[in-house]
């Protein structure tokens, strides 16, 4: 059984407010709407522990960037993410994981994409981990889907 904790937790949004430029009803309004509601979903499949899932939410273009808590910056596109969601829930099988989400910043840009800044803190066998990372993700819609273009990340930020 997947935990969905209250909508300030796992899935949902904590400090997100509509940009000002944005008009009652606007087309922009309703894309951020849409993706918002996307996001939801997205996030719920990170904590689905299933990696095809989460593979299907990436674009074949997805190009990727993390820091590490060395300072050493790893690049890779959608096949190295796909074999990473695959080691990452192999691993913590068995281990009840839960990732935790707190959005800095969610818009849609000048191109219609859909960007979310936010911390992802992560808790396993019940505890929550030391480190939170810092994430920048940016969608866009193909085949009507949203789908990850982008992604940045920075590591080992005291939680």
């Amino acid at each position: 059984m997947m935990y969905l904790p209250e909508p300030e937790g796992i899935c949902g949004y904590k400090n997100t407010e509509k940009s000002g430029y944005l008009g009652e009803g606007s087309m922009s309004e309703k894309i951020l709407d849409d993706f918002k509601k996307f996001l939801l979903q997205y996030r719920k499949s990170w904590n689905s522990m299933d990696a095809t899932r989460m593979a299907r939410h990436s674009s074949k273009e997805l190009k990727a960037r993390w820091a590490d808590p060395t300072g050493v910056v790893n690049d890779w596109g959608y096949e190295n993410a796909k074999k990473g969601w695959k080691q990452a829930y192999e691993m913590y099988e068995g281990r009840n994981p839960k990732w935790y989400f707190e959005d800095i910043f969610v818009d849609i840009n000048a191109q219609d994409e859909g960007v979310a800044v936010f911390w992802v803190r992560f808790e396993v066998d019940g505890n929550m981990t030391e480190s939170k990372l810092l994430f920048t993700e940016t969608f866009q819609k193909e085949n009507n889907e949203w789908k990850k273009i982008r992604e940045y990340v920075e590591n080992g930020f005291p939680s």
